[in-house]
């Protein structure tokens, strides 16, 4: 009858600990690499649908720009991903250029954990863009 019990003793101690452990690989986005884009960094992409193949890239947590449209790496945008660290400094105001000449800016919150769609933005007319600024603001892009 010990025999019986001992292993299932040890069995039911093991699985309580799991359902109370974190589990061992969990991350958050504090450290976490989404889309190709690694944690505090701010991405750009080729597609709609982004992916670590279709990163144009930026990357580095920090200001970039202004650059003219011509002298710009960062040219047929179509979205845009926030991989910020929780921060003072976790929003991105991106500054970009249309085909057409039109300049445009938006407001790029990070993502959450639980909510990576939060820190995924498209140009407003859905067109490719060219990137021409991004600086990293507070709350709602505030200074």
């Amino acid at each position: 009858m010990l025999r019986k019990f001992v292993p299932a003793a040890v069995a039911a101690v093991s699985l309580a600990g799991l359902a109370f452990a974190s589990p061992a690989g969990a991350e958050t986005l504090s450290s976490y690499k989404a889309y190709g884009c690694a944690s505090g960094d701010f991405c750009v992409y080729s597609t709609e649908v982004i992916s670590e193949a279709t990163k144009i890239s930026i990357g580095r947590g920090e200001n970039w720009g202004p650059v003219s449209v011509g002298s710009s790496p960062y040219k047929g945008v179509r979205s845009f991903f926030n991989n910020g660290k929780i921060d003072t400094y976790d929003h991105v105001w991106v500054s970009y250029y249309y085909g057409d000449g039109t300049k445009a800016s938006k407001c790029i919150h990070r993502a959450e954990d639980g909510d990576l769609s939060a820190g995924h933005e498209w140009p407003d007319r859905r067109m490719p863009v060219t990137v021409v600024q991004i600086q990293w603001k507070k709350e709602n892009c505030a200074d």
